[in-house]
């Protein structure tokens, strides 16, 4: 009976462990594509570029995210894992395409 306590106890912690690394991993990965983005979009020439093609980029992002979210939608469905990751992806960029479109 102890033996099986502590069986399921040591499965438990390997699971938090698994998750806890899992999480750590996945902020490491996010902090640095954020640096190397923040990096690249604080160059002069990049910012120039950016700055220039606005409209066109926030064409493109809002096209890009009404693809994906249609894509995920429909050919995955929502209850899905990947068909809900793709429709929120496509909702951010869709969302990230307004905002350079539509003056504040």
């Amino acid at each position: 009976m102890l033996e099986r306590a502590l069986q399921s106890v040591g499965q438990s912690v390997t699971a938090a462990v698994g998750t806890l690394a899992s999480i750590a991993g996945l902020v490491v990965v996010v902090g640095v594509s954020a640096h190397a983005l923040t990096w690249v979009l604080t160059r002069r020439r990049t910012a120039r570029w950016v700055w220039s093609y606005w409209n066109t980029l926030g064409s493109a992002l809002l096209l890009a995210g009404l693809v994906i979210l249609g894509y995920g939608w429909l050919v995955f469905g929502l209850q899905t894992n990947p068909g809900s990751v793709l429709v929120g992806l496509g909702l951010l960029l869709l969302s990230a395409g307004l905002w350079m479109l539509i003056p504040v």
